[in-house]
Formats: C-alpha cells, sequence, structure tokens
C-alpha cells in the first residue's frame, strides 16, 4: 500500500493559520515559528502583524498570507482594494480577500465582480496571489457555483471556502460544487474551516482542494507521519 502525498507534500499543501481576534503578537510569533519549522505552504496571519511576521519567515520558505475584509467582507469596496496593496507593500505574499456576500445576495454582482478584479489586478502587479473567500456557509448550493464562476471571471487565483467564523465550516459538498465550477479555468481553491484531522485534510485534497487552511497544521502533520509509518509497516 501506498501513499499519494509525502509528508512534505501535504505540509506544501497547508496554510497554517491564526486569525483569533485574542492572539497576541507571542501566539503570532509561535505560529509563524512553527509553519517555517514544518516547511508549511503558508502562514496565514492578521495584516498588522505582516512586518514582524515576514521577518520570522525570511528563515523558511513559506508564505506570508494575510487577510482582507475578514470576516464579513462588506467593507466598502474602495477601502479593500486599498487593504489589499498595503498588505503587500507590507511583505504579504496572498491576501484572502473575503467577497462582499450582502452585495452578491442582493444581485449586485457587476459591483462584486468588479471589486475582485481590481483586488486582482494591484495584488497580480506585486506578483502576488488573491484567494477570494465566498464563505460557502452563506451561500446556497447554486449561489456556491455562481460565485466560483465569478472569482473566476474576475481573475482572481483561488476560491477559498470559509472564514471559519461562519454558521459552519467546509463541507465536502462545497468543495464539489466549487470545483465543477472552476474546472478548466486554472483557478485553484483553498478548503477551510473545521480542518483539524489529517483525514480531514486528506478527503478535502481528494475532492479537488489544492490548499487547506487551517490551525491544526502541526497536529495534522504529526497525523499524518503516524499514518504514514503505519502504512509503510503493513
Amino acid at each position: 500500500m501506498k501513499a499519494s502525498l509525502s509528508k512534505r507534500e501535504l505540509a506544501k499543501r497547508i496554510d497554517h493559520t491564526i486569525l483569533k481576534p485574542n492572539a497576541d503578537w507571542s501566539k503570532v510569533k509561535q505560529v509563524c515559528e512553527k509553519a517555517v519549522s514544518y516547511d508549511f505552504r503558508g502562514c496565514c496571519i492578521p495584516p498588522i502583524y505582516l512586518k514582524k511576521a515576514k521577518e520570522v519567515l525570511s528563515t523558511g520558505r513559506t508564505r506570508l498570507v494575510t487577510v482582507v475584509g475578514f470576516p464579513l467582507g462588506y467593507s466598502l469596496g474602495e477601502i479593500k482594494v486599498a487593504e489589499v496593496e498595503r498588505c503587500i507593500q507590507r511583505g504579504a505574499d496572498d491576501v484572502d480577500m473575503v467577497m462582499n456576500v450582502s452585495l452578491f445576495k442582493s444581485g449586485e454582482i457587476d459591483i462584486v465582480r468588479k471589486e475582485i478584479e481590481r483586488a486582482a489586478e494591484i495584488a497580480h502587479s506585486y506578483g502576488a496571489v488573491l484567494k477570494v473567500i465566498i464563505e460557502t456557509s452563506l451561500l446556497t448550493p447554486s449561489e456556491i457555483v455562481k460565485a466560483s464562476e465569478l472569482v473566476v471571471a474576475a481573475g482572481a487565483d483561488f476560491v477559498k471556502t470559509n472564514t471559519g467564523f461562519g454558521a459552519r465550516g467546509v463541507a465536502p459538498s462545497d468543495v464539489m460544487l466549487i470545483k465543477k465550477a472552476t474546472a478548466y479555468s486554472g483557478v485553484k481553491i483553498k478548503a477551510a474551516g473545521g480542518i483539524r484531522t489529517a483525514l480531514d485534510a486528506l478527503l478535502y485534497i481528494s475532492l479537488g482542494a489544492d490548499v487547506i487552511g487551517t490551525s491544526s497544521g502541526v497536529k495534522i502533520i504529526n497525523e499524518y507521519d503516524s499514518l504514514l509509518s503505519t502504512v509503510q509497516q503493513s
């Protein structure tokens, strides 16, 4: 029996995350240090700590990830777009921006698309990556498809499922719907919200997620290492 992913390959699918509102710098720094130690793909932190975190991450290959319009998404569009640029200027490699779900549900699709387009243009002008959080916990299945298609049309790099602050985390059906909506577009998927075990991570990857957002990155890799050892012995 052979595992499809090595431990390092799984680590390179994980954005190790700390976004709790009461997280102080000491906790954020610890998460950054773990991200470097485990060689995670990214480390997702509050924007206020970008400069400090950039110094910590400079010792490894982990991308610096932050959030904009988080977690509700209904900040003024020009403010969100300006924040995307400012975060990149402060060191962010990836920006995870929350879609304006309120306007989306109000049928203001052009406004939502133009906001994402402008954010993507700015991110790409700096060589950065824009992920758009559509917050699946607030959407119907048909809205998940429509929002994913909107992200593709607006030129962003990823559809991200959830903030982790909504009514629920990611569900398998979310990723399946997004995968179908983004097929052949080149837009990737980041599954996030309630992913806490190695089996959770493997499930979402098998369904089409390219990146896993989780605050349990260390636990997931340690569990996976044990699973790999068991498989190799069988």
